[in-house]
């Protein structure tokens, strides 16, 4: 007799972006702004990029802690099971992201 296990899912959940509790109003207008309403819509992106384009789109250089939650969306998106610490956007901020991106590297 053959037995079939069901590999588990891998993909993400898709969640509405207002419905992120560790985004700001201010990250999540700023999302609104660039047309991103669900997490699907980041997912294999750079939260990078969606600041510069948020900057371009307000004709304003953005606060830095917009751009740190928007790695921190990106993560979450892209990440099936997220570690809780790395949910805060301070976690995010240049200096850890410059360690994390040299750690990478050492693989």
């Amino acid at each position: 007799m053959k037995m079939f296990f069901r590999k588990k899912d891998k993909t993400p959940k898709n969640y509405k972006i207002d419905e992120l509790s560790f985004l700001t109003d201010e990250a999540k207008e700023a999302f609104r702004v660039l047309e991103i309403t669900e997490t699907s819509q980041l997912i294999g992106k750079e939260g990078d990029n969606f600041y510069l384009d948020y900057c371009v789109e307000s004709g304003d250089v953005a606060d830095k802690v917009i751009l740190y939650e928007m790695r921190t969306a990106v993560y979450f998106a892209n990440t099936p099971k997220p570690d809780e610490k790395k949910l805060r956007w301070w976690y995010w901020k240049d200096s850890n992201k410059e360690k994390e991106d040299m750690s990478e590297d050492d693989e």
